[in-house]
């Protein structure tokens, strides 16, 4: 069965995060941010590819997905909801905190890269995830990508002889 989750944190990468959930696996029942701006584009989306919106990925389902602008009341109705688990998409300064008191309230997360602001938060997310059973997932993407896989291999092996500089870009 697909896992039900709710998003907190719909501004831009929240919302290309929601865009590309996958629907097979996840059932998309909640959203919180503090913004009502955020949480109406979040509906309505704002851009024809990477944040389309809820009505255009999920169609008339979209009216089922519950919005609130605030984390705390969505974990208030987590039972309401059968919520199981949540994908955190704030800034970073409040990814722990979050993430520390969904997993208080019996969820699964999955947060987004950086983890934490420090290590000692990163810390204290891994053992509130280990003190409760749950699992704690952290979006580093392009560490999962087989170009930067392979780009390691590569370096690491020497195969690209004594390198001395390096230039990289992203856009």
């Amino acid at each position: 069965e697909r896992v039900r989750t709710a998003f907190i944190g719909t501004g831009d990468e929240g919302n290309v995060l929601i865009n590309e959930h996958p629907t097979d696996y996840m059932d998309l029942v909640a959203i919180a941010d503090l913004r009502p701006a955020n949480l109406e584009r979040t509906f309505t989306g704002s851009h024809p590819v990477a944040r389309r919106g809820l009505k255009a990925v999920l169609g008339s389902a979209a009216q089922d997905v519950k919005a609130y602008s605030n984390h705390l009341d969505l974990l208030k109705d987590k039972d309401a909801l059968g919520l199981e688990a949540v994908v955190i998409a704030v800034p970073l300064n409040q990814h722990a905190r979050v993430a520390i008191e969904c997993m208080e309230a019996g969820l699964h997360v999955l947060c987004e890269k950086l983890m934490a602001k420090n290590v000692t938060q990163c810390k204290e997310m891994i053992q509130k995830a280990d003190e409760k059973g749950l699992m704690l997932a952290v979006g580093h993407q392009r560490h999962y990508s087989v170009l930067y896989d392979n780009a390691a291999y590569l370096t690491g092996n020497g195969l690209l002889g004594d390198i001395k500089f390096i230039r990289a870009q992203w856009h």
